[in-house]
């Protein structure tokens, strides 16, 4: 954009543009922007005079509350976003304000973390009490056939 600005752009008005704060130009001069944000200001208080939201001015009020639904939302969103910054900050400055160590390794560094390593092995009641005394192997009837003598594996 060059340094002379244009004309404003409300029909018949022949002021030169606005400038902005960060050097830009407006589209219409500062008179007609200030005529048009007044005529905003009186519409929306007009809006909220007939029942309409304090926030949005469109949107009927709740019972008893003086916003809609939902700017009543939106607001309560805004303001749990903000809570949560707070606490983010607050962890970040604590985290700053530690001093710097050297780096301890630990079983994290192997690829070990508690959720898959095995568990420690627990001593359990078995670990104090003697072995209970063998079960002889004659005794274990299990262990033979019952119809079966095997005489088809024996050498004759």
């Amino acid at each position: 954009m060059g340094e002379e600005p244009e004309t404003c752009s409300q029909p018949r008005c022949r002021r030169k543009r606005a400038r902005k704060a960060n050097g830009g130009w407006y589209a219409s001069c500062q008179p007609c922007l200030d005529r048009r944000a007044a005529s905003c200001r009186r519409r929306r208080a007009a809006l909220v005079a007939e029942g309409g939201c304090r926030r949005c001015a469109y949107r009927k009020r709740l019972e008893g509350d003086f916003l809609c639904a939902r700017c009543r939302d939106a607001r309560d969103i805004e303001r749990a976003q903000k809570r949560q910054d707070v606490l983010d900050a607050a962890v970040i400055d604590e985290f700053a304000a530690t001093p710097d160590k050297v780096h301890k390794a630990s079983n994290l560094d192997g690829g070990i973390s508690p959720w898959n390593a095995r568990r420690k092995k627990e001593p359990s009641a078995a670990y104090w009490s003697p072995l209970p005394d063998p079960e002889p192997k004659s005794e274990q009837l299990w262990r033979t056939s019952l119809t079966d003598s095997g005489w088809r594996y024996s050498r004759s």
